[in-house]
């Protein structure tokens, strides 16, 4: 499995991809749990565990600047394990 990382955050204007899940009757994936990294090794493991339990994930990252150097900011990331892979539709134009 390949992980890549962007150097910036898409811009919101920029299309993204739609999921659906085929388990719960509200096509929401229900949440094992979720965890706070601030380490991408530490989310690349997540990452791999959870390929290796064919478990969906859903990860989120975002920018915090410390308490100690407000100039300064650091990439964090929520992980969300889900209890099933989600499925990708494609939408068509």
């Amino acid at each position: 499995m390949t992980v890549d990382f962007a150097a910036e955050t898409p811009n919101e204007s920029s299309a993204e991809a739609s999921y659906e899940t085929s388990g719960e009757p509200n096509g929401e994936t229900s949440t094992i749990y979720t965890v706070y990294l601030s380490a991408a090794e530490e989310l690349i493991e997540h990452i791999r565990a959870a390929d290796v339990l064919n478990l969906g994930f859903r990860v989120e990252s975002y920018l915090v600047s410390p308490d100690d150097a407000p100039d300064t900011t650091q990439t964090e990331f929520e992980f969300t394990l889900l209890n099933e892979l989600p499925v990708r539709v494609e939408e068509r134009d």
